[in-house]
């Protein structure tokens, strides 16, 4: 063997020795590595177990307080009930010497006490339904009253229309009945009234003005619409009488005029006369009107 091939060899050799020598150093490497991680598990598997101990404690404990709780709950109920049991004995007791209508009057009034609510709640639908209904009534009876109202106020307008109708045609025939005469100045007069209801119906035609008098014979002048006059002579037998007459400051002597004749005379400057009409005479006394002009037309 050349000297290059023991060099070779033993390079070789050496080599291998270092490789060895590597595996086996990170063998041991790798070895310790996986106790240290298995050490590592192993504490953190003591802590979880810790953990667990110490939270399975906290649990347990929360549950025993929970448990005393309940049971505390539950004797605190059982006492209340106790109580109660121990006050219903008592007022049972206590009701023994009572008669036996206050026992029912007291035991109706723990059962009305229990069925309050509903009742009042049934109070009050019967109360809206009957609020409902007498409103619906109040409005019947008011729809009624109005239309019964309506129907009089209806009739009574019927009524009147038929007093108009009537007191028309009546005032018509009235004044169809009136006349015209001659007056004693040869003036034609207007229409004549011999009683209250013709003088009625003249003042309804609103032609003349119209003062009814009774006139006594006493020499004392009487004041008639704008114009005085005084009863001289009465002939009752007869109807007739005579009168004087002052107008315009003068006196105008109308003698022996009969009863419902027109007796003329003029006032200051009107084309129209005044006109007296008697209707009764009597012994003492004259009853007529004076009729004058509504409108005075100046003569010419």
């Amino acid at each position: 063997m050349s000297e290059d091939s023991r060099f070779n060899v033993s390079t070789s050799g050496l080599v291998l020795l270092v490789v060895v020598g590597i595996l086996v150093i990170a063998q041991v490497y790798v070895v310790n590595s996986l106790r240290t991680v298995q050490g590592q598990i192993a504490e953190v598997r003591g802590e979880q177990a810790k953990l667990t101990e110490s939270a399975n404690a906290e649990v347990a404990k929360e549950v025993a307080k929970m448990r005393g709780a309940a049971a505390a709950e539950a004797a605190n109920r059982e006492k209340t009930i106790e109580a109660v049991r121990d006050e219903l004995d008592n007022t049972k007791r206590q009701a023994v010497g009572v008669a036996v209508q206050v026992k029912q009057e007291a035991l109706k009034s723990v059962q009305d006490l229990a069925s309050k609510v509903t009742t009042e709640q049934e109070k009050l639908k019967e109360e809206q339904t009957q609020s409902a209904n007498e409103l619906t009534g109040a409005i019947q009876q008011a729809a009624t009253t109005a239309q019964s109202n309506i129907a009089a106020v209806s009739a009574q307008v019927t009524e009147v229309k038929n007093n108009v109708a009537s007191t028309q045609s009546q005032l018509d025939r009235t004044i169809a009945d009136l006349h015209k005469v001659t007056g004693d100045m040869g003036v034609m007069s207007g229409l004549i009234a011999t009683n209250g209801n013709e003088l009625a119906a003249l003042r309804k035609l609103g032609d003349r003005n119209y003062f009814e008098f009774t006139l006594p014979r006493n020499k004392i002048p009487l004041q008639v619409g704008d114009v005085r006059l005084v009863l001289t002579k009465t002939d009752a037998r007869r109807n007739r009488y005579t009168i004087e007459v002052n107008a315009d400051d003068r006196t105008i002597e109308k003698k022996d005029r009969a009863s419902n004749e027109p007796v003329q005379f003029y006032v200051g400057t009107s084309r129209q006369p005044h006109e007296i009409v008697i209707n009764q005479v009597r012994k003492d006394q004259i009853t007529g009107y004076l009729a004058t002009p509504k409108v005075v037309t100046a003569r010419k």
